[in-house]
């Protein structure tokens, strides 16, 4: 991936360092030049010790750097965002300190780094990964970028509002759906636990993105997406939760879920059988659709369904299962 000229030398941070983070670094690592390509500056309270053991010496060896600074903190925040000239922000939302009414929907990690950046006086490129969460329930309609955003999920409302902090200083917000990739995020553990998933007739639309593909249309957006701009970070699969659970079950050899009615979902619910935040994934019904993507960030997903990724999950499996030649 070749760098623009104004992204050269740059410091450039990644706040937030988890694991979407760490792949955008491993990525950028191994295509950006150590002599050409920005400083990167990598921002979270564990970040050099969650740095990969094979990229630590490209790392360090390099001009970049890991600040360990807790972004709850504002005098931390005052420290970080002087010294950026570009940032990806992957930072959750934060929880509410009190519930009290008028700051139980907002973010105000978000809203503290948005005040950071803008005392600085300088316009800088950002993007932000928001959630496809604030969309809401649409009972299984499309939804584009244009489309109302009416959620009442409360970590999806500090999302929206973390978004109209970072917007107004050209941010580019990428909405994200569920992510997974082939190893760690797979709903393997609910599956071997039987966990329930609901009927055809009550199920609701997902929407997925693999990790390895969201961290690559992180850094695309940083270089190529307009200021302010949202875009849908999301593939084509078109599925219910339950077929989800199914074709996983079916990949990695686990017998399916059961299938209960939405009413004894809520019963389960209330015996404290199901996760309260699975009732509220529950709760929403939507089919996700991006022309952004391909179009505006010419970003080519690696895994453009999910089951190209079981695919290629059950042929390694295979592969690995079968015995050696002699």
């Amino acid at each position: 991936m070749a760098l623009p000229r104004q992204f050269r030398r740059l410091r450039l941070g990644l706040v937030g360092f988890g694991d979407v983070a760490r792949r955008s670094l491993e990525l950028f690592l191994s295509r950006s030049s150590q002599q050409h390509g920005p400083r990167l500056i990598v921002v979270g309270r564990t970040a050099a010790q969650r740095i990969a053991p094979q990229i630590r010496p490209a790392f360090f060896s390099g001009r970049h750097s890991a600040l360990g600074f807790d972004l709850d903190h504002r005098h931390c925040v005052r420290r970080i965002t002087p010294i950026l000239q570009a940032a990806i922000i992957y930072l959750p939302t934060a929880e509410p300190k009190t519930a009290k009414a008028k700051t139980v929907n907002v973010d105000r990690r978000a809203r503290d780094l948005a005040c950071g950046l803008r005392a600085c006086r300088v316009a800088m490129p950002l993007v932000y990964l928001s959630t496809t969460g604030v969309y809401g329930n649409h009972h299984g309609a499309e939804v584009s970028e244009t489309s109302r955003c009416q959620t009442r999920q409360p970590r999806s409302l500090r999302r929206l509002d973390a978004e109209q902090a970072l917007r107004p200083l050209g941010a580019h917000v990428l909405r994200v759906p569920g992510i997974y990739d082939s190893r760690e995020r797979l709903p393997s553990a609910r599956l071997r636990a039987q966990q329930p998933a609901l009927r055809q007739e009550d199920d609701v639309f997902t929407n997925h993105i693999h990790a390895d593909d969201l961290a690559r249309i992180a850094l695309i957006a940083l270089f190529r997406g307009k200021p302010g701009r949202i875009t849908n970070a999301v593939d084509e699969t078109d599925m219910k939760m339950a077929d989800y659970f199914d074709a996983v079950a079916d990949a990695i050899g686990l017998a399916r879920p059961p299938r209960v009615s939405r009413e004894e979902m809520k019963s389960l619910a209330a015996q404290g059988t199901v996760h309260p935040m699975m009732m509220g994934f529950l709760a929403e019904s939507r089919r996700v659709k991006s022309t952004r993507v391909l179009r505006e960030l010419r970003a080519h997903l690696r895994y453009p369904t999910v089951d190209h990724t079981l695919r290629e999950l059950k042929s390694q499996s295979h592969v690995t299962s079968s015995p050696t030649n002699a």
